[in-house]
C-alpha cells in the first residue's frame, strides 16, 4: 500500500516534469536500470535479508521496548501520587490528543537517535554504513547497521512509552489512540503519501512555508549528499521544526545534483555485506589504537 502511494506521487511527479505520457516511459522513469541494477542497490537488497534475521536474533531482545517504559512511567506517576486517573472520563479528544502526542514522541526519538548518530564518533561509525550507499531505492532504508537500529527503536521505545505511560496514568488505562491497520493513524498516512520517495531518485520538494514542518523526500535525498554543505542537515523523519531549532535544516531554492555517498569515496570500503556488520567495529579499534599512539 506505501509503495502504491509512492508509485502515484511518483507518476504525478513524472507527469509535470515529462512530456511523455507514456507507461513505458513512465517505468523508465520510475525504475532506471542504472540505479536499481547498481551494485550499491545490489548490496542492498543482499544485507536486507541477511539483516532482518541476524537483527531479530541478536538485537531485538535488547531494545528497551515502549510498554517496558509506559509500565515505568505509570510505576513512577503512582509513586509521586499513588491514586492514578484524574476522574477524567477519554473520550474523542483524549484519543486524539494521544495519537497526535505519540506521534511527536515518535519522531522526537528518531531526531535524537539520528542527531546522536551523526555528531558522536561512535555511533557515527555505525552510521556510516547507511550513508555509504551510492543510489537510493526504497531498500537503502534497510542498510541500517544493527547497533544504529538498536539505538533508534531504544530512543523512540523511551519516548512514545513514556507518553503512553502518562496517558495510562492520567485515564486509569482507559484511553486509545486512532489506529489504521494496526497503526498509529499519523504514522500511516506518512507512510502512505510518499515516505518511499525519500530513498529514491524522484525528487519531490514541498512548498518552502511547509518544508520547515514537514521532511520531503527532496530533503532527506540532499541528508544523503555528499557535499559539504549539506554534511549533518535534515536529520528529522518526519517534522523538519526539529532541525529548523538544531540549525540543521537546510532548503533549497531548486533543485540539486546529488552525489551520494562517503566523502573522499570511503563508501568504496563498504562493498559486501560481511563489510558493512564488521568494518565500523574494525575502524572504531583502529581509531582508538591511533589516539592511544598520539597521547603517548
Amino acid at each position: 500500500m506505501y509503495l502504491l502511494g509512492a508509485v502515484l506521487l511518483a507518476f504525478a511527479v513524472y507527469r509535470v516534469r515529462s512530456s511523455d505520457s507514456g507507461v513505458k516511459g513512465f517505468f523508465r522513469f520510475c525504475l532506471p536500470q542504472s540505479i536499481y541494477k547498481h551494485k550499491s542497490a545490489v548490496l542492498d537488497y543482499k544485507f536486507y535479508f541477511v539483516n532482518r534475521i541476524a537483527f531479530v536474533i541478536f538485537f531485538l531482545p535488547l531494545i528497551i521496548g515502549s510498554s517496558t517504559a509506559a509500565a515505568w512511567a505509570d510505576e513512577f506517576l503512582r509513586w509521586l501520587s499513588a491514586e492514578p486517573g484524574l476522574g477524567h472520563t477519554p473520550g474523542t479528544g483524549a484519543a486524539l490528543l494521544l495519537t497526535l502526542v505519540w506521534i511527536v514522541a515518535f519522531d522526537a526519538g528518531i531526531f535524537l537517535a539520528h542527531y546522536l548518530q551523526h555528531k558522536v564518533p561512535f555511533f557515527w561509525a555505525f552510521h556510516k554504513v547507511h550513508h555509504s550507499a551510492e543510489v537510493l531505492t526504497p531498500i537503502t532504508v534497510y542498510r541500517m547497521h544493527p547497533v544504529d537500529d538498536l539505538l533508534t527503536a531504544t530512543m523512540v521505545g523511551l519516548l512514545t512509552g513514556t507518553v503512553g505511560g502518562v496517558f495510562q496514568f492520567v485515564y486509569a488505562g482507559s484511553v486509545e489512540q486512532f489506529l489504521f491497520l494496526g497503526l498509529n493513524a499519523a504514522l500511516f498516512l506518512y507512510y502512505l503519501v510518499g515516505y518511499n520517495l525519500r530513498h529514491s531518485h524522484v525528487w519531490l520538494p514541498y512548498p518552502r512555508a511547509l518544508s520547515h514542518i514537514f521532511i520531503s523526500p527532496a530533503l532527506h535525498q540532499i541528508h544523503h549528499s555528499n557535499a559539504a554543505q549539506h554534511y549533518d542537515k535534515n536529520l528529522g523523519f518526519i517534522f523538519a521544526f526539529w532541525d529548523w531549532m538544531a540549525g540543521t535544516l537546510y532548503i533549497p531554492k531548486g533543485k540539486e545534483q546529488l552525489t551520494f555517498g562517503l566523502a573522499d569515496d570511503e563508501h568504496l570500503e563498504y562493498s559486501g555485506v560481511i563489510r558493512l556488520y564488521f568494518l565500523p567495529f574494525r575502524k572504531l579499534v583502529a581509531g582508538y589504537w591511533r589516539v592511544r599512539d598520539i597521547a603517548r
